[in-house]
């Protein structure tokens, strides 16, 4: 039961934020998951081995070394990568660094990401794409089992990791490389905003000093780690320097605050100079307003399903009352026509009788009198004048009869 309302908070809170300022962008499954190298435990590997080389494609100072036969997804990430870096660039301002030669890993499945790792390093086994900022080399898997995930996406949520480290180095806390990442990668998932809904109705919000600590190399509890990074930058990057909702700032105070942790402040220094308070302060500000969304957004959102079930019912009497409209409109013309019909057979049978009765009253028993035709006597029209009465005709007799 407590799922349930968890996961019906969940979709309302999901179904808001496709009309608000969330980022939105393709939907994923909860278990593709990204990590940095602070994630992977430092051990021993073997040389990149020659069966995972055999793609090779260049675009800038991007290079990407694929398995055989992803040459086109080599060239494509190639292509799309330099573009992708110029974007995120621009939430890194004043001049700071940029990454420099990059090299990017392709394999087909998340299994094989330890085994084209540099040397020395790993990979998480949830993970479906690795960053190692400071060695500029990114590792990138087309799926993980049966589930196949967009490696452009994957590419481009890496390559914020690469960028946000040439800028700051390790001043960046784990927490705001992964939020900064998710801010350009524009991954949406379902699970993430339950995980999201259920720490907000239930509790589990990891406090700011730990939130480092919980990205352990296990999924589930990473989940929660990630989630709450992700929903935090995201906050921060829509705020303005003031709390005010109307003051979105147009991300400018986030990029300030990127750029003063860039010039060496501390995150406290740079957070009062961009939002006007410390982090701490700024992260109680977001957990309230976690706990707005999540719990008073679906009162409203309910309201609003309400009314659109009334509209849609009073929708549905209408065009019922449309259609018995129509079908008494119809029943009234088969009535009209009925009566027409009526109509014309008494008025048939009215002429019939009085041809009837006109026959019975006729002479001869019925039988019609019809006169002879005129006709001309030696020659003399007997309908002609009567010269009698003529005046201009002679007087002799010229009629017979």
């Amino acid at each position: 039961m407590r799922r349930g309302l968890v996961l019906l908070v969940a979709l309302l809170v999901s179904i808001a934020s496709l009309f608000g300022t969330a980022v939105a962008g393709p939907f994923g499954p909860p278990s593709v998951m990204h990590a940095t190298s602070d994630d992977v435990p430092r051990q021993p590997r073997e040389a990149l081995p020659a069966n995972l080389v055999g793609a090779t494609a260049h675009a800038g100072s991007v290079t990407v070394i694929g398995e055989p036969g992803l040459e086109d997804t080599a060239q494509d990430l190639a292509s799309k990568a330099q573009l992708a870096l110029d974007e995120i660039s621009a939430d890194l301002i004043d001049g700071l660094p940029r990454p420099g030669a990059i090299e990017v890993h392709l394999v087909r499945d998340s299994s094989d990401l330890p085994r084209v790792a540099p040397q020395g390093r790993g990979a998480p086994p949830w993970a479906i794409g690795v960053a190692y900022p400071d060695l500029g080399i990114i590792s990138v898997a087309m799926r993980r089992g049966g589930t196949y995930v967009d490696p452009v996406n994957t590419l481009r949520h890496e390559l914020a990791h690469l960028a946000l480290g040439a800028a700051i180095g390790d001043k960046a806390p784990h927490w705001l490389h992964e939020g900064f990442a998710y801010q350009h990668s524009a991954e949406f998932s379902f699970e993430r905003s339950e995980t999201l809904a259920g720490m907000a109705w239930l509790g589990g919000i990891v406090s700011l000093d730990e939130l480092d600590r919980s990205f352990p190399a296990e999924e589930s509890p990473a989940h929660r780690a990630y989630a709450q990074s992700y929903d935090f930058v995201g906050y921060l990057s829509r705020r303005g320097h003031w709390e005010d909702t109307d003051d979105d700032g147009d991300r400018w105070p986030f990029r300030r605050f990127l750029a003063d942790l860039g010039k060496g402040k501390t995150i406290d220094q740079a957070a009062m100079k961009a939002f006007g308070k410390p982090m701490k302060l700024l992260f109680e500000e977001w957990r309230a307003n976690l706990s707005s969304r999540y719990l008073l957004a679906p009162i409203g959102l309910m309201g609003l399903a309400a009314w659109v079930l009334v509209a849609l019912i009073l929708m549905l009497a209408w065009r019922r009352r449309r259609k018995q409209n129509r079908a008494r409109i119809a029943l009234w013309d088969v009535e009209e026509r009925r009566r027409d019909r009526e109509e014309q057979r008494a008025q048939a049978e009215v002429a019939a009788r009085l041809a009837a009765i006109t026959l019975a009253s006729s002479p001869a028993g019925g039988a019609l009198v019809v006169p002879p035709p005129a006709t001309r006597l030696d020659g003399i029209d007997p309908l002609a004048d009567d010269p009698a009465t003529d005046p201009h005709g002679s007087t002799a007799a010229r009629l017979l009869n």
